[in-house]
């Protein structure tokens, strides 16, 4: 390869339009907040990045979508402690709702409106091979939520 090649070569690579990494934020475990209110999930690492999906666990970690910032609290915390729940019970998405809005509630982080707001949010989705279609979803958390959580204990 000649001087002029190789110099034609490398101004094009300098040239060229790069893309940009997405930038990701690793948040160790007991240090995230989410519109101002600490959220935990024992030792689970949270990484908050640009990505297809709201929310998911997977590799020992938490994984929220950096659009999720934006939304109202109890949106991010119930996303927050659905991924929780997977790394607690397992891959069951019904379960991981449940036990989200269950504690939503009784944190006091998921009032009834803010419910009928992430209710509202999810009613419209067709539903995959993991989830059921948003309007059964969203009675399926509705039951949650209104079960009394402590009935079992008396």
């Amino acid at each position: 390869m000649n001087k002029f090649t190789l110099s034609a070569c490398l101004s094009a690579l300098l040239l060229a339009p790069t893309t940009p990494a997405s930038a990701q934020q690793v948040i160790i475990a007991g240090s995230l907040t989410l519109a101002g209110y600490r959220a935990s999930c024992g030792p689970i690492e949270t990484v908050v990045m640009e990505m297809y999906d709201i929310a998911e666990s997977r590799d020992g970690r938490i994984f929220l979508n950096n659009k999720l910032m934006s939304r109202p609290r109890a949106q991010q915390m119930f996303w927050y402690t659905h991924e929780c729940a997977h790394h607690i019970f397992g891959a069951g998405e019904a379960r991981a709702d449940c036990w989200a809005v269950q504690q939503g509630r009784s944190h006091g982080w998921l009032t009834p409106d803010e419910f009928n707001l992430l209710g509202r949010a999810m009613i419209s989705h067709s539903g995959t091979a993991a989830h059921a279609p948003g309007p059964q979803r969203v009675a399926a958390m509705r039951s949650c939520y209104n079960r009394d959580i402590y009935a079992a204990v008396n």
